[in-house]
């Protein structure tokens, strides 16, 4: 009877965290990804019967912004009583490997945007500091 009631209570606590398990801001898809399964795995240990539909949708809905386009293209071309834990993260993965590859596009064309003003300003001034004028010396 003892071991029943430990049961049920660490049932209602991870099933608590699961609710209230959301993606959070700079955290990657693997982290969270790996988060949520920790906790389905511990649920599933003790006995809880939760089938992928439930978990892709929890995890559909806490996805960060960066995910809308994934999330929504899921939705609208997936049947989600079909559609697999693992098929979801691997679609995360992809896409924000994508975003990450086209981040790093970007902070490569800036850097390189930056060097290029310093180097036409140290064109400019070869002049050693003589004027410009037509005229030769005067006194």
């Amino acid at each position: 009877m003892g071991e029943k009631n430990v049961i049920v209570v660490k049932l209602q606590t991870l099933r608590r965290d699961f609710e209230t398990l959301s993606m959070k801001k700079y955290e990657s898809a693997q982290d969270y990804m790996s988060r949520v399964s920790a906790i389905v795995n511990l649920m599933k240990s003790y006995g809880e019967k939760i089938v992928d539909e439930t978990i892709v949708a929890k995890i559909l809905r806490f996805l960060t912004s960066k995910f809308e386009d994934v999330v929504a293209a899921i939705e609208e071309s997936k049947d989600l009583s079909d559609y697999m834990f693992d098929e979801l993260t691997g679609s995360s993965l992809a896409h924000e490997d994508r975003l990450n590859r086209s981040h790093e596009k970007v902070e490569g064309k800036a850097f390189k945007m930056k060097e290029e003003p310093s180097f036409s300003k140290a064109k400019s001034f070869n002049f050693s500091g003589r004027g410009r004028g037509r005229g030769g010396f005067r006194r």
